[in-house]
């Protein structure tokens, strides 16, 4: 099962995503923060995705990543994937 909780320290607020990688199906681990609303008024947010199951700060700051802009319907699409993958 996938989690959701904020991330403390951060300069926007972020989304912690514990799940499976949707393709894949090993443990990963997103951050998902949203970017400045843009003037026609749609949210992207920056996705960081790492492998495995990451919950202390200093081993997210150390781990190697892939980010990415997703939209709004993207990024929606990303957490329920991964939260139906099974485990």
């Amino acid at each position: 099962m996938s989690t959701t909780t904020p991330a403390i320290g951060t300069r926007h607020t972020s989304a912690v995503l514990h799940g499976r990688h949707p393709l894949r199906g090993y443990e990963v681990t997103w951050h998902l923060t949203p970017m400045p609303t843009k003037a026609h008024g749609t949210v992207e947010f920056l996705v960081e995705r790492a492998d495995g199951h990451i919950e202390d700060p200093m081993v997210w700051d150390l781990a190697e990543k892939e980010v990415f802009v997703l939209d709004t319907r993207s990024a929606c699409e990303l957490v329920r994937r991964a939260s139906v993958h099974p485990h």
